[in-house]
């Protein structure tokens, strides 16, 4: 299958909303290995996340989404729960826009959080793109336990902090 040539005129990035939902949970469904979760949450999201959520449509179609919610444990911190790439529009920095898009909207954030496995290359890529864009540094820790949490029947989830860092109003 070829890689469709696209025009980043008609890249769209904005918030989500019920229209959307059912177009999110498609994503997430075409992009193995997410975690796929029921529509009924991505509605959800895309109704009472909009400012911590945002999604890419490219001709009408939703390609892109960035999935997040402020911690109840610190309103200062994002925490990014899942990023949803359709397969023609990975590797163009698509996920880190979205990501920039909901910093856009959420100027207290001052940390980003969120989990990653050591074998999510491209997870890790962007997380590091990420810190390295705001110009801070990520502190990584266990979070979930392959063997405590997982009974071995997942890896290991690794909590990475990302920040401080102060946004530039525009």
């Amino acid at each position: 299958m070829a890689i469709e040539v696209y025009d980043e005129k008609k890249l769209y990035l904005s918030t989500p909303s019920k229209k959307t939902g059912l177009e999110v949970h498609e994503l997430i469904n075409r992009c193995e290995p997410l975690d796929l979760n029921s529509s009924y949450l991505y509605f959800i999201q895309s109704h009472y996340f909009t400012k911590t959520c945002a999604i890419a449509t490219y001709a009408n179609k939703v390609v892109g989404f960035v999935s997040g919610f402020i911690s109840p444990l610190s309103h200062n911190t994002l925490f990014i729960w899942q990023v949803a790439i359709d397969q023609d529009f990975r590797g163009r920095g698509l996920a880190l826009k979205l990501i920039q898009f909901i910093l856009q909207q959420n100027n207290a954030i001052e940390f980003i959080e969120t989990t990653v496995t050591q074998s999510n290359e491209s997870s890790l890529r962007l997380f590091n793109k990420l810190s390295e864009t705001l110009n801070t540094q990520i502190k990584r820790e266990i979070f979930l336990d392959q063997q405590q949490h997982f009974l071995n029947q997942h890896d290991s989830e690794y909590l990475f902090r990302i920040g401080p860092f102060k946004l530039q109003k525009e």
